[in-house]
């Protein structure tokens, strides 16, 4: 499909894009957007499909041959845009995408390594949090990620842009039962380790981590609960020093993911 101008923020084809700074296109959509050059790219790359795009014209030319023929390319002046989505926009591009089915935990059990990790995120609401979680599976590697109902839309605007993109490339569940779930990928051979704030835990640095991996991470404010600690095998903790007691669930994540991922 050719290159489509519009000159109006009443064009219905803009409907997605619209006050993006007051909405979030929700999980029953089916749809996302992809904020800027950078995860907009990803999201081309990635296996979902690609609705369309909201460009500039110079980022129209240059994304249109990386794109199916039928894509159509939404081409407007930056004060059209910026009126559109509701905020200033220097980055010339926004992609609309399209959501697929979640896998089921024994889908990506099945196809896990000898050596694998999960990271389990039992409760993650913040939105900055969790890009930052998802982005730094991605960086250690994990096998995948596994998010309970509770957690913040892994595709809303924020996750995408914080997590530049990792979402669309790291198996993902998204979990309607996440206690059945867990107790799948205990029988599937994973030991279910708590990251917990406790003395009386393991010290991560004398952690030895088995073959198979879940680390289950809880809520910025209150942790595991513990209907989540009584499913596990073990718990581990970041020894604090100095009268700190926790770190931010992100940066905590980053932590304990470099220990366990390092060998």
């Amino acid at each position: 499909m050719p290159q489509i101008p519009v000159h109006s923020i009443d064009d219905p084809r803009l409907a997605p894009y619209r006050a993006l700074n007051e909405r979030n296109l929700t999980r029953q959509s089916g749809l996302f957007i992809a904020e800027g050059d950078k995860v907009t790219e990803r999201l081309i790359a990635s296996r979902y499909p690609v609705a369309s795009l909201l460009a500039e014209a110079a980022w129209a030319e240059l994304l249109e041959p990386r794109l199916p023929p039928e894509t159509p390319i939404l081409v407007a002046q930056r004060k059209l845009l910026e009126a559109t989505i509701g905020f200033n926009f220097h980055r010339g591009v926004l992609g609309c995408g399209r959501r697929l089915p979640s896998p089921t935990i024994d889908d990506i059990a099945r196809q896990a390594a000898p050596t694998a990790t999960f990271l389990v995120c039992t409760d993650v609401h913040d939105p900055t949090n969790l890009g930052s979680v998802i982005r730094t599976a991605a960086a250690f590697g994990c096998t995948g990620l596994v998010l309970g109902s509770q957690c913040a839309d892994p595709f809303s605007r924020r996750v995408l842009r914080v997590s530049m993109g990792a979402v669309l490339q790291l198996p993902m569940v998204e979990s309607r039962n996440l206690a059945a779930d867990l107790q799948s990928l205990h029988q599937a051979g994973f030991t279910l380790a708590a990251t917990v704030i406790d003395n009386a835990a393991e010290p991560l640095d004398t952690f030895q981590r088995p073959a198979k991996l879940a680390l289950l991470l809880g809520s910025e404010g209150h942790g595991l609960t513990p209907q989540w600690l009584a499913l596990c095998d073990r718990r581990i903790t970041i020894p604090m020093q100095l009268g700190i007691d926790s770190l931010n669930v992100a940066a905590a994540c980053a932590v304990f993911l470099y220990h366990c991922t390092r060998e």
